[in-house]
């Protein structure tokens, strides 16, 4: 009798499904992960200390560059010249190019140590700047900034001449395309740059702009997958992008297809007897439910039929009984849900901020207003409103309160428009007024009266008092044609006013150039 119910031999089925469906993925978890993605971590990680030794190398390679300008005695005799009497830089920058244009950099930079002043590569204003920053507490080194022209390593050495320090000399490298692309070449690997989650550089360009997150040290690019590593950049200025080191998981996916074998025979030795078990409980459970299963059908058919409930004890008798309470309450919530269902289409319509029309309920209601107006020989005005400077307002007083400026004002424009217009919140703080009339004076007036209502409001968020103005653009929409296009051309008409007004100076009126006032 242990196993006489239907829950114990249900729960008995489900165990030994559970079991082996366990067995299964423990398997194939402990073998793959343990051999191989630790395999994998271990030659990654590898790779990614060769990567950093070599940028140790570089790094030295181009302060080397930085000592040799800065140790040749024509070089220093010209700079002492040029600080000791103020002459000419012209002639230092000729020696430069006559005995060092061979070096392989980007640009450089002489800068003289009495007063910071750039003597030679002024073009190159930012890289000056940049320079002058590290001299304050550096004077050689190499270190790394983030410019107009990207990542770029900047090399720095004294000039030093009969024992005056005359100024310093500053080299730099552009980490660019041709970098990464290099490096992929020599290591094997993809290097990406990041910042914010974007990728800003990569040896493939496909990748140049998506979305970059990392999570458990993998990341996902255009459906590829890639191992990745951060590579951190000693001594860094500012803010610069993380560099990284990645490895397709290509290899990965080749070990795991020796594998496969092993795996397979696994899942299907599971599916077989999760199949086997699947026909028992089907044959053990089809008697008893199928009075169950002939209810559901009247149910999925629309009818609520009376079940009266058994006093056996049993589960299949239980689940009866529950499923006759399921259909009084379901009775009984009928007229529930027909109320509920005309609150939820008042809201389809509606803003939840403030409750005005949406932009859905826009379309709905177009086609009726311009029948409207060809009725009445009027015209349908679109009054297009814009809250200025709303994003000032978010910044400074949060979105709090910018949620509470929106709601008075949608509130102030409910008592200033006329009972017959139509009031819409297009999004964010823009907002429309849909409004019938045969006078256009009219309409440019109720929109100066909005506008000094507002101007006028007074705002209370937090203890503070916040003001704000609006701007306005009229259009109106083309008589008898129910159209998107109209629509369309509508909006579009009273946006460009509206745009005028904010060109203008804001808060102000503006009516679409095709209408005569």
């Amino acid at each position: 009798m242990l196993f006489s119910s239907y829950r114990s031999k249900l729960l008995v089925y489900i165990i030994m499904m559970m079991v082996l469906l366990a067995g299964s993925l423990i398997y194939t978890y402990s073998y793959v992960r343990n051999i191989l993605v630790e395999e994998d971590d271990r030659h990654i990680d590898s790779m990614a200390q060769i990567f950093v030794r070599q940028l140790e190398m570089e790094k030295l390679e181009y302060q080397r560059y930085a000592d040799i300008v800065a140790e040749d005695l024509r070089f220093k005799e010209y700079m002492f010249v040029i600080v000791g009497i103020g002459s000419e830089t012209q002639p230092l920058k000729n020696i430069y190019n006559r005995h060092f244009g061979w070096l392989p950099i980007s640009r450089y930079v002489v800068v003289s140590h009495e007063n910071d002043e750039v003597l030679v590569g002024r073009e190159h204003s930012m890289l000056g700047k940049t320079v002058v920053e590290i001299l304050q507490n550096n004077e050689r080194g190499t270190f790394y900034s983030y410019g107009e022209y990207g990542l770029e390593l900047i090399a720095i050495s004294p000039i030093v001449y009969r024992g005056r320090h005359l100024g310093s000399i500053a080299v730099s490298y552009f980490m660019d395309d041709a970098w990464l692309l290099q490096y992929k070449k020599n290591s094997g690997g993809e290097l990406f740059l990041s910042q914010d989650g974007i990728v800003l550089g990569s040896s493939q360009k496909k990748y140049m702009g998506q979305s970059f997150r990392v999570e458990n040290n993998r990341t996902l690019l255009d459906k590829d997958y890639f191992f990745v590593r951060k590579i951190q950049l000693i001594p860094a200025l500012g803010i610069i992008p993380k560099i990284w080191f990645s490895l397709p998981e290509t290899s990965l996916l080749k070990r795991l297809e020796k594998h496969r074998m092993a795996t397979m025979l696994i899942i299907l030795v599971s599916l077989s007897v999760i199949l086997l078990l699947g026909f028992i409980i089907v044959r053990n459970f089809t008697q008893p439910l199928s009075q169950l299963v002939r209810l559901a059908r009247e149910v999925a058919d629309g009818n609520l039929p009376r079940l009266d409930k058994s006093v056996e004890k049993n589960e299949i008798t239980e689940l009866s009984n529950q499923f006759s309470d399921m259909l009084k309450a379901l009775r009984e919530q009928q007229q529930e849900i027909q109320i509920v269902h005309a609150e939820l289409e008042k809201s389809a319509i509606t803003d939840t901020l403030t409750g005005l029309y949406n932009r859905r309920h826009l379309n709905e209601i177009f086609p009726k207003l311009i029948a409207q107006a060809e009725r009445s020989s009027q015209r349908l005005f679109a009054l297009l409103i814009d809250l200025d400077k709303f994003k000032n307002i978010n910044d400074t007083y949060g979105h709090i309160c910018g949620d509470q400026c929106l709601r008075e004002f949608s509130d102030t424009l409910r008592q200033v428009s006329r009972a017959n217009d139509y009031l819409f919140r297009m999004g964010g703080e823009e907002f429309l007024v849909l409004a019938l009339s045969d006078d256009t004076k009219g309409i440019v007036a109720l929109c100066e009266k909005i506008r000094r209502a507002i101007e006028a409001l007074d705002v209370e968020c937090g203890g503070e008092i916040i003001n704000f103005t609006v701007s306005c653009g009229i259009s109106y929409a083309q008589p008898g044609e129910v159209s998107d296009e109209n629509i369309n051309s509508m909006l579009s008409l009273a946006d460009a006013a509206l745009y005028r007004a904010k060109e203008e100076g804001r808060n102000r009126v503006r009516v679409d150039t095709h209408i005569k006032v």
